[in-house]
């Protein structure tokens, strides 16, 4: 009978031990986690909104604080369980709870995605070095984290007996909230840059080759080393052997979103205003956040991305700041073909050039959407009339496959039709880096734990063979531009093997690209000592004959030219920001046309 009834007054208890449990977690989470990243992500962002400060630290609050709720209710229970059976271990549970979730929490900041070129003192030779140093330095950190943890933690037990705790609690959230409120007032009324107004009639074109920038996410340098070694890449052994090369520079903690932003517009990310590959909205945020990483906001949005109001928006082209570079050239008069730019061709502007085209990014996909590319064909393409050829090229084919057959077909129909060739041409390709994240384990067996025969034999050759493919196109473009072209490769980043995370590369801390120009003026069997993402952009106009402007963030590589444009006497331009209104010619201004744009895409629930 005893037994029975402790078993009953046990079980009685559990709702108000639970309940206790819950409520130390929310606080925990909410506080300590929730109320720090969000003011991480209002810094990141700049939010210039009080509304919008208070309703993200809602957010995070109630985010972290469920996660960190739900683990210690659950250690808890357990805990009381262990209890009851005469099994209790040593410690108060909150204390245990509180130094578990800062040991999981903070060594997945430290080491989910840690590559092999990031480890310090020395570089592993493979799978079981790297598996040694991540298991010692696991368990150091480990030990570290549990013991400050615990010694704050018994800290804020005793201050909860002294009756203390809620005061202090509320103190910590009123300063919170009150961050939350001023800082975002301080932004906006913080002195802002000086805006140079951009004048149109400096828009002139000097003489200058035509320009191919051919852009190939994630392609490595010394994968692409690699493969030349071994003959390979013909046409890219070329590009190094009679051309000039470059390990080039990168933005560290950006993705590709943010690098392409920089290259296109020659911007840091500050300026060009992307900093990931989406916003993350919810009630109150207005445009939403882009997400701080390494703070696992990301994955727990996935998880309630199903709640009503919030959502995720990919950045396309009214996010810019500042004009791609392939508006600045149309604008110029220069006959430009832009397949592929990247999020940041769609909504496709119209094109001012009557022989410019644009295919942009996710074309492939509207042409094969039945029904679809009647209403939309103008955000992805334009002019949006496609020749049949083109259209045959591009729709429902995947990455790489649907720019190099476009791209051919478009240029061949220019041929055909007898207009001229480009000046200018972009091209972009996202599946380098996408085939890397998928299938460098088999490229790299030896980085991998567990890596079959079977599975090197049928994906072994995947990486290698995307950059063959690339060769391919290569040699294909520089048939159809002719040898007055000057090409310019590149490259955001390389990879760095990593397999502690989903994705078996990353490059979060900054891998160098790769950088190849060739052709009339470059000079032939150079390496550039240094070169970077921001250089790309004023190396291209100055390549074309056009103004450089003055708030210019790279510079000219006047060591890839046999001579050096006279840079001290070129025009130059304030800033190209506003190039990139569309002109409206049947009626209306600039600022009614655009409005006009950005309702549709908003209606349409682009925005």
């Amino acid at each position: 009978m005893a037994e029975r009834a402790g078993a009953a007054s046990f079980v009685r208890g559990l709702p108000v031990a639970g309940g206790r449990d819950l409520r130390a977690g929310l606080l925990f989470g909410a506080l300590l986690f929730g109320g720090p990243i969000s003011l991480a992500h209002l810094v990141h962002n700049r939010m210039d909104g009080a509304v919008a400060g208070v309703a993200a630290l809602l957010l995070f609050a109630l985010l972290y604080g469920i996660w960190a709720g739900a683990a210690f209710g659950g250690l808890g229970l357990l805990w009381r369980t262990l209890a009851h059976l005469r099994r209790r271990p040593a410690g108060h549970p909150a204390v245990v709870a509180a130094c578990l979730f800062n040991v999981v929490f903070l060594e997945l900041v430290l080491f989910y995605g840690l590559t092999y070129g990031q480890v310090p003192w020395f570089t592993p030779g493979g799978f079981w070095s790297m598996a040694l140093f991540v298991a010692v330095a696991g368990v150091l950190a480990g030990a570290a984290i549990w013991i400050v943890t615990w010694l704050l933690a018994a800290r804020v037990v005793r201050l909860a007996a002294a009756g203390r705790l809620p005061r202090l609690l509320g103190a910590l959230a009123l300063a919170l909230a009150a961050v939350h409120v001023v800082l975002p007032i301080a932004f906006r009324l913080a002195p802002q840059e000086g805006a140079a107004s951009f004048d149109p009639t400096a828009l002139v074109a000097g003489d200058g080759p035509p320009v191919a920038l051919l852009g190939f996410d994630g392609v490595d340098p010394d994968m692409l080393q690699d493969l030349i070694d071994d003959g390979d890449l013909p046409n890219l052994a070329e590009f190094v052997r009679d051309g000039t090369s470059s390990r080039l520079g990168t933005i560290s903690d950006a993705n590709s979103a943010v690098i392409w932003a920089s290259i296109y517009t020659g911007e840091t990310p500050r300026r060009h205003g992307v900093h990931d590959f989406y916003r993350i909205r919810f009630p109150g945020s207005g445009a939403g956040l882009f997400p701080v990483h390494r703070t696992s906001f990301k994955e727990l949005i996935d998880v309630v991305s199903r709640a009503p109001g919030i959502s995720r928006r990919f950045v396309n082209r009214l996010d810019l700041a500042s004009p791609p570079i392939w508006e600045i050239t149309d604008r110029a008069g220069l006959p430009t073909v832009v397949v592929d730019g990247y999020f940041y061709s769609f909504p496709a502007q119209r094109m001012l050039e009557p022989s410019s085209r644009l295919l942009g990014y996710g074309l492939n996909d509207t042409l094969a959407a039945s029904g679809a590319a009647d209403k939309t064909l103008e955000w992805f393409a334009q002019p949006p009339e496609l020749p049949q050829e083109v259209v045959d090229a591009a729709a429902g084919r995947p990455d790489l496959d649907w720019q190099h057959r476009a791209v051919i077909a478009l240029l061949e129909h220019r041929f055909v039709q007898g207009e001229p060739p480009p000046r200018f041409l972009n091209l972009y390709t996202h599946e380098p880096d996408t085939v890397s994240h998928q299938r460098w384990r088999w490229a790299e067996p030896e980085l991998f734990p567990f890596v079959s025969r079977a599975g090197i034999e049928e994906h072994g050759e995947a990486v290698a063979d995307v950059y063959r493919r690339i060769d391919g196109l290569v040699g294909e473009l520089r048939r159809l531009l002719g040898p007055e072209t000057v090409f310019v490769i590149a490259s955001d980043h390389g990879q760095s093997p990593t397999f502690v995370h989903r994705l078996y590369t990353q490059h979060r801390h900054g891998p160098d690209g790769v950088l190849l120009l060739y052709g009339p003026g470059i000079r032939r069997g150079h390496r550039l000592e240094s070169s970077h993402v921001l250089d790309v952009f004023p190396t291209v106009l100055a390549l074309l004959g056009l103004p450089l402007p003055e708030d210019a963030e790279g510079r000219v590589l006047k060591g890839a030219f046999e001579t050096p444009p006279a840079l001290g006497s070129a025009r130059r331009v304030a800033t190209y920001r506003d190039a990139w209104r569309p002109v409206d010619t049947v009626g209306g201004t600039d600022v009614e046309r655009t409005r006009q744009e950005i309702e549709r895409l908003k209606a349409m629930g682009y925005l």
